[in-house]
């Protein structure tokens, strides 16, 4: 199954598989579920682990077509998922038929790690780009609702090559959201949105990371 899996007294130890060769890319809890977890590997597949029976993977999840980056839990039955095929995936692997819900596709992304995170409460998702934006997508829709990019950074570091490998969402309540990202130019967004019917606004803010500095310059876009 591509894991070598052993027990240990305070919790339980998944380690690539020596034989199969495919190195872990990511793993992450599932918040409603303390003994659930989620692995993403470079064999293009998704491994779901319940630790308290470690012996074989609860399923597996094929879909992606290289290396499957981050897994997140949009909530407690489903999973979404990237990859360095530029695609963001939602599965609902407990489903008798079609686990693959949904494939979302807008951003770029074929060699690094861009990023992902899922607003549970407003049923969004974000990740990076290599082209130096950040994608939102709502859940329901294949498509991206909001782009944007580091273009209009006043940073003097800024590279042609710059690409977004980080974003992270704060998990709030209610229909407010703030949404951090993080760029290869040493600078990070803030964005405070608002939900209103089937869109979120975005104020936004940039906080420059100036190499070689204490300080940190805060300004609005």
């Amino acid at each position: 199954m591509g894991f070598a899996v052993r027990s240990r007294e305070h919790g339980v130890v998944v380690r690539p598989d020596i034989y199969s060769g495919s190195p872990v890319c990511s793993v992450e809890f599932n918040p409603f579920d303390e003994h659930v977890v989620a692995v993403g590997c470079a064999d293009r597949k998704i491994y779901r682990y319940d630790t308290r029976a470690t012996a074989a993977p609860v399923f597996i999840l094929d879909g992606h077509e290289k290396a499957v980056t981050y897994t997140k839990f949009l909530d407690s039955r489903t999973i979404v998922s990237s990859s360095i095929d530029a695609c963001l995936k939602m599965w609902r692997p407990e489903a008798a038929v079609r686990r693959l819900v949904r494939t979302y596709k807008g951003h770029s992304n074929c060699l690094r790690f861009v990023g992902l995170s899922v607003w549970r409460n407003g049923g969004l998702l974000c990740c990076g780009s290599e082209n130096n934006h950040e994608f939102v997508y709502n859940h329901k829709w294949s498509d991206p609702i909001w782009v944007h990019g580091f273009g209009s950074s006043t940073s003097t570091t800024r590279s042609a090559s710059g690409f977004v490998g980080s974003v992270c969402w704060r998990q709030s309540s209610g229909g407010r959201c703030t949404m951090v990202a993080g760029n290869s130019d040493g600078v990070l967004h803030v964005y405070h949105g608002m939900k209103r019917p089937e869109l979120v606004q975005f104020a936004v803010y940039s906080l420059i990371l100036l190499k070689n500095r204490k300080t940190c310059h805060f300004y609005k876009i």
